[in-house]
């Protein structure tokens, strides 16, 4: 059965060669060419336009390669399969440039009959440090005038926090600064290399992404008009600092190792799913709800005396069982409250033991390393010494991180300004994410709920969508196909809410199952017919 209606086929124009520049019919001159008009931009002074001092450092125009622009290196889902056949961008201009201090930023501009007359940012991740043009990518060839930027600094792969030491300036721009200023230096160029106005700004960002795009929400509430956080680690300093301590000392062998192997994780998911793998009301292979989920380590446990990788032993369920605890003091008071959970272990490899991931080695598993450079060179003005997590006091150490919460946390529920102004807010979370807990997104979501007035109200303008087995940012075992930036468009431009997405999964070109999403706090139930059939599926609570 053929499943493509859900999919949004664009079509772009064919590159003329010559285009007039707006700016010099107003001025009386001779048209520019394309080529022309773009390279001028490098002259185009930007000192007074971002609040900051800004330079352009290169404009030229770049040939797309027959087959198209390459978006394999992008992971984040919710952009939609490119369907066969479709016309793509075959030039645009690139212009780099940076905002002082050091936010630099790449922007791709389609040719003039190409562009949408929409703008979009597509936010950097983990502790960013470098620009990721393939990001621009997804919504250069649905024809948007599209940036990316640094971060605000220029620093290492990875979870490197060397560049913010001492550097107090860099991690302001880092914590929050940093996407305002590349957004209004790049739609300043945009108007500019166009000679017209933006109809509609639009953002997304995954992980430290999602932070970054619920930060303009919160700051600066009038710079976009549609917002699509995925997965967002909003609580920074919770997740980065204090859970990742948490889990980190949860598996730690004490010889620098991880108790958990790739074969006693294949043991956990096994036994997840014998318990929890058909929730929806067929066996889908997926935790779909993993709050009704009773699964434990103990029922993976082995028996007495028993020592075998197809069961766990008592160390590993101690971890295991900690993993799936929040983090709390001595005294019981929860400090951060979105654990594992069954479902995620499937993506434990690199967080919680080391592991190879993407052709990449991970020596150093994440919830460790991402602790440690925080707390040595984010989380103070100066360097922080000795800074082990493996050491970290949750009775004393989190008093210690006032400053970090209040620079980089993004938790304020306070979105009416952004609604007041018609702004519209799509999150998707993957429910198999290991870095950050789907529960953190409906976490967040229910503070704005009880802080615009309840479900009706907050439903007005943001949405939250849970994906079954979709891991952190995207891929994972689920339905990893799914056009959530379309749903987004139709919200803010033509006013029609997001009552479902589809997603589905595919083996080459043919989609081998597909089922409906909907906004949280619905479920979606298998009603009976064919199991392949997305319509066999309905909305319960």
């Amino acid at each position: 059965m053929r499943h493509a209606t859900w999919l949004i086929v664009w079509t772009l124009s064919c590159w003329a060669t010559m285009a007039a520049s707006p700016t010099s019919v107003r001025t009386g001159q001779p048209p520019l060419a394309v080529g022309q008009q773009c390279a001028a931009l490098a002259q185009f002074d930007l000192q007074d336009e971002a609040g900051a001092p800004a330079r352009i450092t290169s404009a030229a125009i770049v040939d797309v390669p027959a087959r198209g622009l390459d978006l394999a290196p992008t992971r984040v889902s919710g952009f939609g399969r490119r369907p066969d056949g479709a016309r793509r961008i075959g030039k645009y201009c690139l212009v780099t440039g940076y905002v002082a201090p050091q936010n630099k930023f790449e922007l791709r501009l389609p040719l003039p009959e190409d562009w949408n007359h929409n703008f979009f940012f597509a936010a950097c991740g983990g502790f960013c440090g470098a620009i990721n043009g393939a990001l621009c990518a997804p919504p250069l060839e649905r024809g948007y005038s599209t940036v990316t930027g640094n971060g605000g600094h220029d620093g290492g792969a990875g979870f490197d926090g060397a560049w913010a030491a001492n550097a107090p300036n860099l991690q302001e721009d880092f914590a929050w600064r940093s996407t305002h200023v590349v957004t209004l230096a790049a739609k300043t160029i945009t108007r500019r290399f166009y000679g017209s106005s933006i109809a509609h700004s639009y953002m997304s960002g995954c992980s430290k992404g999602g932070q970054a795009v619920l930060v303009e929400a919160q700051r600066f509430p009038e710079d976009f008009d549609g917002l699509m956080p995925v997965a967002p680690v909003y609580d920074y300093t919770g997740r980065s600092v204090i859970a990742a301590a948490w889990f980190a000392q949860a598996v730690t062998d004490g010889r620098g190792g991880s108790l958990l192997t790739p074969a006693s994780v294949e043991t956990v998911h096994r036994s997840v799913l014998q318990h929890c793998g058909a929730q929806a009301g067929i066996d889908e292979g997926l935790v779909t709800d993993p709050s009704r989920c009773r699964w434990r380590p103990a029922m993976a446990a082995c028996a007495s005396g028993v020592s075998t990788d197809a069961c766990l032993s008592p160390k590993q369920v101690q971890a295991i069982e900690r993993l799936m605890t929040p983090p709390a003091t001595s005294r019981g008071e929860i400090l951060y409250r979105y654990p594992y959970v069954p479902g995620t272990e499937t993506e434990w490899a690199g967080w919680n033991f080391a592991a190879v991931r993407a052709g990449r080695p991970f020596p150093e598993f994440g919830n460790w390393r991402v602790a440690e450079q925080y707390l040595k060179y984010l989380a103070d003005e100066t360097v922080r010494r000795n800074a082990d997590p493996l050491s970290f006091d949750f009775d004393r150490d989190p008093a210690t991180l006032k400053r970090s919460r209040d620079l980089y946390d993004a938790t304020s529920p306070n979105l009416r300004a952004f609604k007041s102004r018609g702004g519209k807010l799509l999150m998707w979370h993957g429910l198999a994410d290991s870095g950050i807990a789907a529960a953190s997104s409906v976490g967040y979501y229910e503070s704005v709920l009880e802080a615009v007035g309840g479900r009706t109200q907050t439903d007005e303008f943001f949405r939250l969508f849970l994906i079954p087995g979709v891991h952190h940012c995207g891929g994972g075992p689920g339905l990893v196909e799914f056009d959530a930036l379309t749903a987004l468009e139709d919200w803010v431009e033509r006013g029609r809410a997001p009552e479902q997405l589809v997603a589905s999964r595919s083996n080459g070109d043919a989609v081998e199952r597909s089922r409906p999403v909907y906004p949280y706090p619905a479920l979606a139930r298998y009603s009976g017919g064919d199991p392949k059939n997305a319509t066999s599926f309905v909305p319960a609570r």
